[in-house]
């Protein structure tokens, strides 16, 4: 029986820590008197003892000391059964934000840094694998965390079915939701400095600097952003809290029309800066690119000015019907 107990040794060495000790001599004790009753079982078939290479199919048969030593783990996996759908869900979501995200940097270092935007996207799709394993890495982390914490568990338990969206709610698509929420995240970086957009333009006989206005508004503007930012995630991922959706698109439609005066009041924008043509020049061109933004203004206070209006009467119209 010195195999039968070579066998039981590695077992018990490959027990979970929690069943060691005590715990591990009765789980032995039982796998023991379990192979026994297999030998007797099929000495009696066989009318005399097992051999060596007997005794070692019954032991194969009955599985590797380190699969059934794994068989007491409380987590047989990284990421159990039950959450890997939420954990697909979630890095799907948090993979596209990430390729959004990069897509538009790129764009914007295309556009306003004078480069080519097939060229900076091709350098783009060459860096992204970085951070697409450094996000799915971060994503698996924490499942693999809160699986442990038995999180997951306990939010099943809590969710009902109320939760679901209507049938009629006009939902966008996964690309579309992505990015609008790329967008957001890349502003917000670039409005705060985590990232930077080379202040130059292809012509090189001048610059374009922004007006005092918008370093006078950085804070409203940074809230606005983040609030709009919250309210198109909740539009992705919560759709059924309506109420907060519409709250938060009336207040940001709202604070957006108070910001977008105070940046109309300004007068003036941008500046032309000659690096290199005649003063006379860059006036005109800082003239023309003035009364074009003006125009931009005035047309995205239009838009505004009626997606807030769509927002108050469907707030109202919700709460009526509520």
């Amino acid at each position: 029986m010195e195999l039968i107990d070579r066998y039981l040794h590695a077992v018990r060495r490959n027990l979970p820590q929690g069943a060691k000790g005590n715990g591990a001599d009765d789980i032995v004790a039982e796998l023991r008197d379990d192979l026994m009753s297999r030998v007797e079982d099929r000495e009696e078939a066989k009318g005399r003892s097992l051999t060596k290479e007997e005794t070692s199919a019954l032991l194969k048969d009955v599985g590797h000391p380190l699969m059934v030593a794994s068989r007491f783990r409380t987590h047989q996996y990284l990421i159990g059964p039950s959450v890997f759908p939420f954990y697909l869900s979630v890095l799907r979501i948090v993979l596209m934000i990430v390729v959004a995200i990069v897509f538009a940097v790129a764009t914007s270092k295309a556009l306003f840094g004078g480069g080519d935007l097939v060229g900076t996207w091709a350098h783009a799709m060459s860096d992204i694998w970085l951070s697409v394993l450094l996000n799915a890495g971060i994503v698996t982390l924490v499942f693999a965390v809160l699986e442990r914490t038995n999180f997951p568990a306990e939010h099943l338990v809590k969710w009902v079915p109320d939760q679901l969206p209507d049938v009629l709610d006009k939902q966008k698509g996964q690309w579309e939701s992505a990015f609008e929420v790329a967008l957001g995240i890349a502003f917000l970086l670039w409005w705060t400095g985590l990232i930077h957009v080379p202040n130059y333009t292809m012509n090189r006989d001048f610059r374009f600097e922004p007006s005092p206005v918008f370093m006078q508004l950085w804070w409203p503007i940074l809230a606005l952003t983040s609030a709009r930012l919250v309210h198109n995630l909740i539009q992705w991922l919560r759709p059924r809290w309506k109420v907060m959706r519409g709250l938060l698109s009336a207040a940001t439609a709202v604070g957006g029309l108070a910001i977008l005066a105070l940046i109309y009041r300004a007068g003036q924008w941008v500046s032309v800066v000659s690096t290199g043509m005649k003063p006379e020049q860059a006036a005109q061109i800082q003239e023309s690119l003035n009364l074009s933004l003006k125009i931009a203004i005035v047309v995205v206070g239009v838009i505004w000015t009626l997606q807030c209006m769509g927002e108050m009467y469907r707030l109202v119209r919700g709460r009526a019907k509520a």
